[in-house]
């Protein structure tokens, strides 16, 4: 399935590019997609919390699920996907083990 795989080097997710999983332009393609998810969900997520808190009239237990929702959300589209769109442009985990620990958490 990985024909540059069949030398059996395989290097560190943390130290190297990794454009032998899949070539630059499929990392671009993910740093795209990533852009235009931060540039839809804040604004949204923003838009949510923003009329929900002004309006006494959307503040029913339904409407605090929902509320709860796009909290979250925000929290994942600020540190989750800005790190994906970040490494993602650099082709391997910037920021070593630890950040990819904490976009994993933020992005699950």
């Amino acid at each position: 399935f990985f024909p540059c795989l069949q030398t059996g080097v395989v290097r560190s997710p943390f130290e190297y590019p990794q454009y032998y999983l899949a070539e630059p332009w499929k990392y671009s393609i993910l740093a795209a997609y990533m852009f235009l998810l931060i540039l839809l969900g804040l604004p949204i997520n923003f838009m949510t919390l923003y009329v929900t808190i002004q309006h006494k009239k959307l503040r029913t237990p339904l409407n605090y699920i929902l509320l709860n929702l796009a909290f979250a959300n925000h929290f994942m589209v600020l540190c989750g996907f800005t790190i994906t769109l970040y490494t993602s442009l650099h082709g391997y985990f910037v920021f070593g083990q630890s950040g990819c620990y904490f976009e994993g958490f933020f992005a699950t």
